[in-house]
């Protein structure tokens, strides 16, 4: 599904140097979801850490990393290219997620493209480190949420984000235009990861970065943002149950009015690329991109699962051709790709 832009991309590209309000470019008549979501400011504040919990992070972080990598065989390990840690979940806080690709890329002055910025909070997140341009886009519009975080950072003296209503594989953007793409929770969304890629590669000026989080991955616990609601058992209702009896089980544990971000609203429209991390890797390759460092975060509730069902979780992987056990196991990949030159 693509929001309705009236012309083609080519014929709207837009040129990113410019100081246009670009949500203001594209007709109101589509629903507006704000009402359907949070506010977009105490979710930004919400998701910030204390300084005194990131430090513990930090000089966790290799203890961390040893606790959970030994679910990971050696073979798969090999396989990720450039991996630089494995950690278990939330163990790398949003504010240390933008300070890693910040020492890779450093974020000022740089022109950044945020994709799938749904409500918006990230977008604070990001504007804090002075770009040049930062441009946020969605495929669905959230008109109101974006007015106040665009008021919110200006009120903050951070700049004024633009936002853009788009689909991922059809950006209104010009060529070699932007230094960075960065995206949290959002690839694992995208249908058709290649035509992204393809996109993403066009926008990007050489040797420029794409900063991505995304996850949780399809063959995981809770790969469709749903199971697991009704507890653990749950878990891979996704890829266990047959297609009538997963769809009993959503409708018994659909909540009336589901958050317009939530995984109830990504079931009923799809919105799942279900590929594995190697997938993933394979198709940054194909697409031109470098993988710079890796991380891989692991499930909890998956370890769990394995503990309490080892009959069902090996069932699992044999039901699936192709996929490992670790691709049952690895909640997340966090990764941060160069375009090639």
């Amino acid at each position: 599904m693509r929001a309705d832009m009236g012309e083609s991309r080519r014929d709207t590209a837009i040129d990113t140097s410019g100081a246009v309000p670009l949500f203001q470019l594209f007709p109101e008549r589509l629903e507006d979801l704000s009402p359907h979501t949070q506010d977009p400011i105490g979710q930004y504040r919400k998701a910030s850490s204390p300084r005194y919990k990131r430090a513990a992070y930090h000089f966790l972080r290799p203890a961390l990393d040893l606790s959970v990598r030994r679910y990971l065989g050696r073979d798969f390990l090999r396989q990720v290219p450039n991996l630089v840690r494995v950690l278990p979940e939330r163990g790398l806080p949003l504010e240390d997620r933008r300070n890693w690709i910040n020492r890779q890329c450093p974020l000022r002055d740089k022109r950044i493209l945020l994709l799938g910025a749904g409500n918006g909070w990230e977008v604070l997140s990001w504007a804090r480190y002075k770009p040049a341009r930062l441009v946020a886009l969605d495929l669905y519009p959230f008109f109101e949420s974006w007015r106040l975080v665009q008021a919110e950072s200006m009120n903050s003296r951070l700049g004024a984000p633009d936002f853009l209503l788009a689909s991922l594989d059809e950006l209104p953007v010009a060529s070699e235009s932007m230094d960075l793409a960065v995206s949290d929770a959002v690839f694992e969304h995208c249908k058709d990861m290649a035509a992204v890629l393809r996109e993403l590669h066009r926008v990007l000026r050489p040797g420029g970065f794409i900063y991505a989080t995304y996850g949780p991955m399809w063959f995981c616990f809770g790969g469709d943002h749903f199971s697991g609601r009704g507890g653990l058992t749950h878990g891979y209702s996704h890829i266990e149950l047959s297609a009538g009896a997963y769809k009993d089980y959503f409708e018994a544990q659909k909540k009336p009015e589901e958050d317009a971000q939530s995984g109830g609203r990504y079931v009923e429209l799809d919105l799942f690329s279900k590929l594995t991390t190697g997938q993933y890797f394979q198709l940054y390759e194909q697409q031109g991109f470098r993988p710079v460092e890796t991380i891989l975060e692991i499930s909890a509730n998956a370890i769990e699962f394995r503990k309490r069902w080892p009959e069902r979780f090996n069932k699992l992987v044999r039901s699936y051709p192709g996929t490992s056990p670790e691709d049952l196991l690895v909640k997340a990949n966090f990764v941060i790709l160069e375009k090639r030159r």
